[in-house]
C-alpha cells in the first residue's frame, strides 16, 4: 500500500495512507480529521504527492552545482564538495552558497549549463536578490514613512 504526503500552505507535512488519501480527495472544503489525530482544513492543502516522490524531491534539494560547475552536497546546513566531503565550500567565495540559491543538477542543466561562469553567478544571484527584496518588504525593512 502506498503512502502520500500532504503539504499545506503553512508548510506542514502530513503523511497519510492510500485509504486516507482516497477519502481526502472527496473533500472540497471543511476540516478534515485523520485517524492519527491530526486535523487540517481542506482549503489549506497546497499539494498531495506520493511519498516516494517527496523523498526524491527532498534528496535532490541537498545536491547542487556551483557557478564554476563543481558538484556539491549539503549536510547539516553546510555545502561540501561532492565526492570529497572533507572539503567545505567557502560562502565568502561562492556567493550562491551565501545567498542560499545553489541550483540542483537538473536546474543547472536547464538554465545555466550553456553560460559562462560569471553569467551563471549573475543569473543565480538575481533570483535570490528578488527573494530577499520580497522578504524585506514583508517584514517592513527598507521602508520609510512618507
Amino acid at each position: 500500500m502506498n503512502n502520500y504526503i500532504i503539504k499545506t500552505m503553512s508548510g506542514t507535512i502530513i503523511k497519510v495512507t492510500e485509504k486516507e488519501y482516497e477519502e481526502i480527495r472527496t473533500y472540497k472544503s471543511g476540516l478534515i480529521h485523520l485517524r492519527s489525530g491530526k486535523s487540517f482544513n481542506a482549503s489549506s492543502v497546497d499539494s498531495i504527492i506520493p511519498e516516494r516522490d517527496y523523498l526524491l524531491e527532498k534528496a535532490e534539494k541537498n545536491k547542487g552545482v556551483l557557478h564554476d560547475g563543481q558538484k556539491v552536497i549539503k549536510k547539516f546546513g553546510r555545502w561540501y564538495l561532492e565526492g570529497d566531503e572533507t572539503i567545505c565550500m567557502d560562502p565568502q567565495y561562492y556567493e550562491e552558497i551565501a545567498q542560499d540559491c545553489v541550483p540542483t543538477l537538473e536546474e543547472f542543466n536547464q538554465k545555466y549549463a550553456n553560460l559562462l561562469p560569471e553569467e551563471r553567478l549573475q543569473l543565480m544571484l538575481s533570483g535570490s536578490e528578488l527573494k530577499r527584496d520580497i522578504k524585506q518588504l514583508r517584514s517592513g525593512n527598507g521602508l520609510t514613512k512618507a
